[in-house]
């Protein structure tokens, strides 16, 4: 997986790009997701560090999906999905059964929010 530094600059770029082929400005993305030009500007440039709830608004502000902003193109994310799930196997193999069953608890109900978001 990716370092921080680099995907911040990634997602960064993936924003900006994002920004103009909607022709927006950078305050007018801003205004649409409830945040400021200059924090628009410092994530564009990779040194600010998004939080979930700023990512959403950025995805509703651009009517994007996740997939896109967060990982870039799919290639790419399915390149990382790989390492991803492994690290969540190792992970999950160092848990009690208990543990892995609220885990998956967890995910099976965000996951009903994000496909009720995909239909």
């Amino acid at each position: 997986m990716k370092n921080l530094e680099q995907w911040l600059i990634d997602f960064g770029s993936r924003l900006k790009a994002e920004r103009e082929k909607h022709g927006l400005t950078q305050h007018t993305l801003a205004v649409k997701a409830n945040t400021k030009q200059d924090y628009v500007a410092q994530l564009e440039r990779g040194v600010r560090n998004p939080s979930l709830k700023t990512i959403m608004n950025l995805l509703s502000a651009l009517d994007i999906s996740a997939d896109h902003l967060i990982y870039g193109s799919i290639q790419e994310k399915g390149n990382e999905m790989e390492s991803l799930l492994k690290e969540f196997n190792d992970f999950l193999a160092r848990r009690s059964l208990d543990e892995v069953s609220s885990y998956y608890e967890v995910v099976r109900f965000h996951s009903k929010f994000v496909d009720s978001g995909t239909k």
